[in-house]
């Protein structure tokens, strides 16, 4: 117990005591409340990845990029427009912001100074597809049939897979999962991750009484936990390439937003497919 509490245990607890609440309480107030907190949590982690890249946060193509999140969440609780529209109009408005700032900021066809403008707009264009299209899942689930109760289960499902693996790893762990992407996992880790993940999926049905048979919900008890820890080494990958350990220091014992979704943002997706094949 001590080894436990001596890494952080403890912080991250009470930052889930102080979270948790909030976050169930929009997801059972309604859409909007909701759709406006998964926004303003995707903006906050966007702008984690801009400091990361060194991209300035007044900047153009930084601004540009938080409106596109905005978009694609504001049309995903449209359930008659379709979320095409504000994808494909980011990506010609990240390009446009990169295009105004390269042309106002360089006065010689110099790549070394038109590199690093590029490169932001890129980064942006990536992290929005990557925060805001499963993002936009989030919304979607929460609107359909039982959305809360499936909101529930696939938020509660993925954070009992990650702590876990973080008890699992820090008690049991002796094999390397993927040294180097992320030092710390271990093998023992993301087992019990999946084992908690598992379990927590089959509970939660029963607890929250989903209309679902038994066997769809074994495959997703089986699958969701994969996907969620695959989420989290996805973030270990950039964050390992960038050479910084947490995303920002924000949520104490647990790092910044984007260190919060990563796993949901792989998670959600998949309770969006199965709730397209079941339904």
């Amino acid at each position: 117990m001590n080894r436990l509490l001596g890494t952080g245990l403890g912080l991250r607890l009470i930052s889930a005591a102080i979270g948790m609440p909030l976050i169930i309480a929009a997801i059972l107030v309604g859409v909007p409340l909701f759709a406006a907190l998964v926004a303003l949590s995707l903006a906050i982690a966007l702008g984690e990845i801009a400091v990361i890249v060194g991209l300035s946060r007044r900047s153009l193509v930084f601004l540009t990029a938080v409106a596109a999140i905005g978009a694609v969440i504001g049309v995903s609780t449209q359930a008659d427009l379709p979320l095409l529209w504000p994808i494909l109009a980011a990506v010609l408005a990240i390009a446009g912001g990169a295009t105004i700032t390269a042309v106002g900021a360089v006065r010689q066809p110099d790549p070394a100074q038109l590199k690093p403008i590029v490169g932001h707009g890129l980064a942006m264009l990536g992290a929005v597809a990557y925060l805001a299209i499963p993002g936009a899942t989030f919304i979607l689930v929460r609107a359909s049939h039982q959305g809360t109760d499936w909101v529930l289960l696939a938020m509660l499902a993925v954070m009992s897979a990650d702590a876990a693996a973080y008890a699992g790893g820090r008690l049991l762990g002796r094999h390397k999962l993927a040294p180097s992407v992320s030092p710390n996992k271990t093998i023992e880790g993301a087992v019990a991750g999946w084992l908690g993940g598992f379990g927590a999926t089959i509970a939660l049905d029963q607890i929250l009484d989903l209309d679902v048979q038994i066997w769809p919900l074994v495959i997703l008890a089986i699958v969701l936990p994969i996907f969620s820890q695959l989420g989290d080494l996805v973030e270990s990958l950039f964050k390992r390439a960038m050479d910084v350990k947490d995303s920002s220091n924000l949520i104490p014992g647990h790092g910044g937003v984007l260190d919060r979704l990563d796993s949901l943002l792989f998670g959600l997706p998949v309770v969006y497919f199965f709730l397209q094949w079941t339904t």
